[in-house]
């Protein structure tokens, strides 16, 4: 095995072992936060801007039409210009 395959597998064990570090580590983070967020007495609208919490109807309906657009596009037979034969 070459070096660079030998340091590919590596970078690919560690990828795995930091996601798995950070899902174990996640749901401890979470109760962290939220108990903070209690103690704190933090309201949502002190995150207002900081954090984009919803997806609105207007962002799901311009997704949607993006996509049906492209879908659409790429459907369609390329056309050609007619030319006159005169």
């Amino acid at each position: 095995m070459s070096r660079v395959a030998e340091l590919q597998a590596r970078i690919k064990e560690a990828q795995a072992e930091l996601e798995d570090a950070k899902e174990s580590e996640k749901a401890e983070a979470l109760k962290r936060i939220k108990e903070e967020i209690k103690f704190y007495e933090f309201k949502a609208t002190d995150f207002k801007g900081l954090l984009k919490s919803r997806v609105t109807q207007k962002q799901v309906d311009e997704f949607v039409a993006k996509k049906a657009a492209a879908a659409k596009k790429a459907t369609q037979p390329a056309t050609k210009r007619s030319t006159k034969v005169k």
